[in-house]
């Protein structure tokens, strides 16, 4: 039911009866009572109260035969009833549901018609213990159902039915609730990790709670004191439940009462209005709405840890590792989770209370024995991540490390990350140590670099601080070295795996940026990669990482086309150092021409060039002169329509020619647009260069000239932007255009046969298709559209004309990124170029 409650009785044309007409009115005063983000628990169980007193009114007035109990059920019957939730009814009975339906009619419609969602079951007591004994829901359901009229010994016959054959197996009823729990994580995911959490159904949600009361219902006939009270649950693990049920009680609430209906999902388009009703406001790095996911992300972490906590103590029973005593000091704590992390039972309780009693001083200072148990934890492993995660919950993490308090929960608003920064660090971590030690691995470059890597320990600290610098500032690169250089030194690590974890921090996105954003054809690319890495070793180890961050960040970040991009370029960089090929010369070169980039652009913002220069492909800045390149800087600026076109004409580089540069949204067939536009100008393409920019912009380098009119004014230049931009458009059909125009002119008068070749051995990860062919009008044209008629992505195109003989060279992969490997594929592709170009 909603605070606004559309679709009531009198909006129908109909007064509703008394109980519910005064209802009404009472829900509406407790809303306006309290604000949008103060109904909690409190209000809930007033709500429910409320209610309760309307449908004893209701039922008393229907008359009902002896025999007969209504009873509430799910939220409703636990006494907490959001704004919108439904009103789940049983009816308990000893006769025939038929001779009930009056009755239920009476009761239900008023409710119907005043705009509440119902829910309702007719039910004798053995059929309640039929439906719980099939259904998980319907059991708990029945743990949840509370009395509210008619005969009491009806009901409680039901409820003891259910209860007691619950109770013959609670360890079996634990276990099924710890499956569910799985399930509903694989459904609604975890509300402690995902940006638009369920905070009922997702894993650490409000369920969880729901969960650990039956458990003390059906164990120990109790709540969660009962839990606290046999040794399952601390007094301070049940101060954090608490806590988090009030707070996701009111963020639930919440979204209820901002979109007047039942949802559970605090959607991205919700989180604004709901920090805002809740009192979140902007702070320094932490807007309102992260401030929100942030104490969401905490509460949910508690609960689904804690909740995950007690019903393994409770499932392991004697198996339960109580853990050797703890020595009080800083150091001691990491080797007490060291040993414990290096097994596979849940600690018990009196371990944690042990660990949170710990003399561990704000902040710690770090010796010899404190960083050695440090890294004896991080050795273990995925261990680690866990362990590492119950120091966090208990609030003496930041002591070790003050730099993980900015990353703490810390909601991640991109297209790839699934996961707080926090999180994630930890999940990377684990990441990494199962790259290290697991040997059902599938992935071989994986193999061969766990046998390369220098220093584990430097791979296991650059995992848990390469994203450190994420904390709301802007770059979190320079931010995260900084970060972790303060936490390295204080640590007093060996050198090797000091630097080793530095480099790591500031390189951790080489491999995947470069891979996915550059040209990997161009040798400069990879000879500066390689000056970069330095060794064999680092190289390894960054490649682990950079695994590791992809899978911990979630399904997009580690595609198969990322990962074969990845892979290629790693392939290249370790022949470069192979052959001890560093490259600091490329690296100086490119620096630079950055440089002098940067001063024939003095004049410009130094944000907006340093954009441009991170902008562009590495091969651009090795193969385009600073001069032009600056020149094309304010050409790129601002903003592209999707269907702009901006072009620059500059001297060639012998008379006669011209230098042109076509900026656009990429897209496939834009080559081949460009190449029919320039034919119906009448302009021959001498060379061309393709440019792709990180964020999807064409700069596509062409030299060209007059085909048969030397003189290019500017009207000829006009009518080739015009065709290109109607071609994009879809407005003109470049195919016919072009060949009506090529009748117009000789044939070429050299005789120089059409050659096609396809070579999948030039490249690992590309197929690479060379024409040679007698120059003449369009032929770019032909060659282009008949790759992209073929579904083939042109990654990089190399076109030179000498005289009357063009030799262009395209390398392409098919729609799903892969080689063009099937001979009857290819077969069909040279079949097809040499048609066209015949």
């Amino acid at each position: 039911m909603t605070g606004a409650l559309p679709g009531t009785a009198a909006g129908r044309g109909r007064e509703p009866p008394a109980p519910v007409a005064r209802l009404l009115g009472q829900l509406r005063a407790l809303d306006r009572a309290c604000s949008p983000g103060h109904h909690g628990r409190w209000s809930a169980r007033r709500r429910a109260e409320l209610v309760d007193r309307c449908l004893r009114e209701l039922f008393d007035a229907a008359g009902p035969p002896p025999g007969v109990a209504l009873a509430a059920l799910g939220g409703y019957g636990r006494g907490e009833l959001a704004p919108a939730s439904d009103l789940d009814l049983l009816i308990v009975h000893r006769g025939r549901a038929e001779d009930l339906r009056s009755l239920a009619e009476r009761l239900l419609y008023p409710l119907w018609d005043a705009g509440f969602s119902v829910g309702h079951a007719l039910r004798t007591p053995d059929e309640c213990l039929a439906f719980a004994a099939g259904r998980l829901d319907a059991a708990t359901s029945m743990l949840d159902a509370r009395f509210l009229a008619g005969d009491l010994l009806v009901f409680d016959e039901a409820h003891r039915l259910v209860r007691g054959w619950l109770r013959e197996d609670p360890r079996g009823f634990a276990a099924r609730l710890v499956e569910d729990a799985r399930e509903r994580e694989e459904r609604a995911g975890a509300t402690s990790r995902v940006l638009e959490p369920d905070l009922k159904e997702g894993r650490g949600g409000l369920r969880d709670l729901h969960a650990l009361t039956w458990v003390a219902r059906v164990a120990f006939d109790g709540d969660l004191g009962a839990l606290v009270g046999f040794g399952l649950l601390r007094d301070r693990e049940r101060e954090a439940l608490e806590d988090a049920w009030e707070f996701l009680t009111r963020a639930r609430s919440a979204i209820h009462l901002e979109t007047g209906r039942r949802s559970d999902r605090l959607l991205l388009e919700l989180q604004p209005a709901v920090a805002g009703a809740m009192g979140f406001v902007d702070e320094p790095g932490l807007t309102g709405p992260d401030g929100l996911m942030r104490a969401v992300f905490e509460h949910a972490r508690q609960v689904e840890h804690v909740g995950g906590a007690v019903l393994d103590r409770f499932l392991a029973g004697d198996q339960l590792v109580v853990g050797a005593e703890v020595e009080p000091t800083p150091a001691g704590v990491l080797r007490a989770l060291a040993d414990l992390a290096a097994g596979s039972a849940p600690p018990a309780p009196g371990f944690l209370d042990a660990v949170e009693r710990a003399d561990v001083p704000d902040p710690v200072p770090w010796d010899g024995e404190v960083r050695d148990a440090f890294l004896r934890l991080l050795r273990t492993g995925e261990g680690a991540a866990a362990a590492l995660g119950a120091l966090d919950r208990m609030g003496l993490l930041v002591r070790y490390l003050p730099e993980w308090a900015p990353v703490r929960c810390r909601p991640q608003r991109d297209p790839y990350h699934r996961s707080p920064v926090d999180v994630h660090l930890l999940d990377t971590l684990a990441g990494a140590a199962r790259l290290l030690e697991d040997e059902d691995e599938d992935d071989p470059v994986v193999r061969e670099a766990r046998r390369l890597v220098p220093d584990r320990d430097g791979l296991l600290l650059g995992a848990l601080f390469h994203d450190a610098g994420k904390v709301g500032l802007g770059g979190h690169v320079a931010a995260g070295v900084r970060q972790a250089r303060s936490a390295l030194d204080r640590m007093g690590l060996p050198p090797a795996s000091r630097d080793l974890a530095l480099f790591l921090v500031e390189h951790h996105l080489l491999l995947s940026d470069t891979a996915t954003r550059r040209d990997l054809e161009d040798d400069d690319l990879v000879l500066d990669v390689a000056a970069r890495v330095g060794d064999q070793g680092r190289l390894a180890a960054l490649y682990l990482l950079t695994v590791a961050d992809a899978r911990a960040t979630g399904p997009a970040a580690w595609t198969p086309w990322r990962r074969t991009l990845v892979r290629e370029l790693v392939a290249k960089v370790q022949h470069v150092l192979e052959r001890g090929e560093m490259g600091p010369e490329l690296a100086e070169r490119l620096a630079g021409r950055a440089a002098a980039i940067r001063g024939l652009l003095a004049g410009e913002d130094p944000r907006d060039v340093e954009r441009f220069l991170e902008r562009v492909p590495r091969g651009y800045l090795a193969a385009v002169a600073p001069e032009r390149a600056a020149a094309h800087f304010r050409l790129l600026r601002g903003p592209l329509g999707a269907t702009e076109v901006r072009t620059l004409v500059e001297p060639g580089a012998r008379p006669g020619t011209h230098a042109l540069t076509v900026v656009a949204p990429d897209r496939p067939g834009l080559l081949s647009w460009i190449a029919g536009a320039l034919a119906l100008a009448g302009l021959s393409i001498l060379t061309a260069q393709v440019f792709t920019t990180e964020d999807g912009v064409a700069v596509d380098l062409f030299e060209v000239e007059g085909a048969f009119e030397p003189e290019i004014d500017e009207a000829r230049w006009r009518s080739f932007r015009r065709s290109l931009r109607r071609a994009i458009e879809g407005r003109l059909d470049l195919a016919d255009l072009v060949e009506q125009r090529r009748r117009h002119y000789p044939r070429p008068k050299a005789e120089i046969p059409v050659r096609v070749s396809v070579d999948n051995g030039a490249s690992d990860f590309f197929t690479v298709v060379e024409v040679g062919a007698a120059d003449r009008l369009g032929l770019l044209f032909d060659v282009t559209r008949t790759l992209a008629e073929l579904g083939l992505d042109v990654h990089l195109a190399k076109v030179a004309t000498y005289g009357a003989r063009v030799v262009d060279a395209f390398y392409v992969r098919d729609v799903l990124g892969r080689k063009l490997e099937d001979p009857d594929a290819i077969a069909a592709l040279e079949r097809a170029l040499a048609e066209r170009l015949a």
